[in-house]
């Protein structure tokens, strides 16, 4: 079973927010909404650009250089130009520790 890497603190986060970070050579973008956490890799499936500093609307996180839209919760793709969706990751806050399990692409 992968193991859970520590990624962060909850408050290194800002609320309704983003926060880059890199997980075991992974750029992963850590996304707090409330009392949630959601990690995605730290890539738009349409060009491979970042998604670090796209804007994020509720659980929407849009890329800033094509528009492409992700669900935080799921790296579901919402909106073209990206027709694939980007790798969720398992997150769980221990203590204020924000903990990331990498997965592996289905």
């Amino acid at each position: 079973m992968p193991e859970a890497i520590r990624a962060a603190q909850i408050q290194e986060i800002p609320n309704h927010g983003q926060l880059a970070v890199v997980v075991v050579d992974t750029a992963i973008l850590l996304f707090r909404h409330d009392d949630e956490v959601f990690a995605l890799d730290d890539v738009c499936t349409h060009t491979g650009d970042p998604l670090a500093g796209g804007d994020v609307d509720g659980y929407t996180v849009t890329c800033p250089w094509h528009g492409a839209q992700f669900d935080i919760r799921s790296g579901k793709n919402l909106r073209m130009p990206a027709v694939c969706p980007t790798r969720s990751h398992q997150v769980q806050v221990t203590n204020g520790e924000v903990f990331v399990t990498l997965r592996d692409w289905p």
